[in-house]
């Protein structure tokens, strides 16, 4: 089964002046915890996720109201193409430790598959178990 067979297609996107604000209002809005950051809306500059907002809030101390999106989207944009297998995705969601993937077609993005969209989707479950434990280490919490 291909990527495409199994992505979102409508996806919220963000473009890259957005506030965290704005975008911490998307993610309430349409309940999701990822938003990928776009320029000219199609060419994904990184994504921001719910946990990069409040992680860089205490660490920063920054105010969500004027900080944007630029300044704390990931800057390695891990993606895939909508050709590739479903394999393939949940081998690089597995090894890289991310939940969600941009799908990418001509360097424009396309779509989201996530490791839900692949846990509904694919046959072998033990796969999506063992990615997701890979994905989730550590699991405890640290500095106790």
């Amino acid at each position: 089964m291909q990527v495409r067979e199994i992505m979102t297609k409508d996806m919220v996107i963000a473009n890259k002046d957005d506030t965290i604000l704005d975008i911490a209002k998307m993610m309430r809005h349409h309940n999701i915890g990822c938003i990928p950051v776009v320029e000219n809306g199609h060419k994904v500059l990184g994504v921001v996720t719910d946990r990069d907002i409040v992680m860089n809030m205490a660490r920063f101390n920054f105010d969500p109201s004027n900080t944007f999106a630029k300044e704390i989207a990931s800057d390695v944009v891990y993606k895939v193409k909508p050709d590739a297998d479903v394999n393939q995705a949940l081998a690089l969601m597995k090894k890289q430790r991310v939940r969600r993937l941009p799908v990418i077609e001509n360097d424009n993005l396309i779509g989201m598959v996530s490791l839900g969209d692949l846990a509904v989707y694919a046959s072998n479950n033990v796969e999506i178990g063992d990615a997701l434990i890979e994905i989730s280490r550590p699991s405890k919490p640290e500095n106790i």
